[in-house]
């Protein structure tokens, strides 16, 4: 008999405040409910703003699908911190497994996702030729990129910012997700949909799982583009703040039905 493959942990987040937590993998009409119910608690049943929940159900219902079609894992949509104010945020979690070969190293897979996204920006004409893995640190540096350890894992984190009227860095983007091996790269639902009228942030998080040859996608983004300093200070945090479970296989999935 074969040996049952052990999937790869997860990592789950202590939040602050409250998080609308997507249901990415239900079907499309259990999708449509979950996001009817979460604009109406939002927004009332007020008939004047009966024409902002429509437009906010078809932007988280266009996120959603583009989060299924990437790989997404998880999604979740921030309501209010924990003193009750709103901060436009959305945090993605992408599974990359098996993208950056089969060294569970973390200094090779870091290696990997930097020359990965080297790659990316030179395809895209967004930077110079792709060189040695030397070039490929230092043109991630001079883009604002930093690396940090957590716990065994190292951590690459990388800022994209869009002002107003973003348009053509938003399908740049979206072309880029599609030649980057280091995953997508779009900003969440309440940060991406409102791009072309506010300054919006998205802080994507590479992190390598412990003692195996994958990496996660983290990618938190927010329209508060002016409060980057902040913003980035509580993206961090979260990642900090964020500790890997075990993903239940599937015995135990079917032992949990019973």
């Amino acid at each position: 008999m074969a040996a049952q493959q052990v999937p790869a942990p997860r990592l789950e987040f202590a939040l602050p405040g409250a998080w609308w937590q997507a249901p990415l993998e239900a079907d499309p009409d259990t999708r449509a409910q979950a996001i009817a119910a979460f604009v109406r608690d939002r927004y009332g049943r007020r008939d004047d703003l009966a024409r902002t929940r429509a437009e906010h159900r078809a932007r988280l219902a266009r996120s959603l699908d583009e989060a299924v079609r990437a790989g997404a894992v998880a999604m979740h949509v921030s309501e209010s911190n924990d003193g009750g104010i709103a901060f436009a945020s959305t945090l993605t979690e992408y599974a990359l497994p098996g993208v950056f070969g089969t060294n569970p190293a973390p200094e090779v897979l870091a290696d990997r996702v930097v020359g990965g996204l080297s790659s990316a920006a030179a395809a895209t004409g967004a930077g110079g030729a792709a060189g040695s893995a030397a070039d490929a640190w230092a043109a991630f540096a001079a883009a604002g990129g930093v690396a940090f350890s957590k716990g065994e894992s190292i951590v690459l984190r990388r800022v994209v910012r869009r002002g107003p009227d973003a348009a053509d860095e938003a399908a740049a983007a979206r072309q880029e997700t599609e030649t980057n091996p280091g995953g997508p790269a779009e900003a969440g639902p309440d940060a991406a949909s409102e791009a072309s009228t506010v300054e919006s942030l998205t802080a994507d998080y590479w992190i390598t799982v412990p003692g195996r040859p994958d990496v996660v996608l983290v990618s938190l983004s927010s329209v508060l583009g002016p409060l980057e300093p902040l913003m980035l200070e509580l993206f961090d945090r979260i990642i900090a703040a964020a500790s890997w479970r075990s993903a239940r296989s599937l015995r135990d999935e079917l032992t949990a039905a019973r």
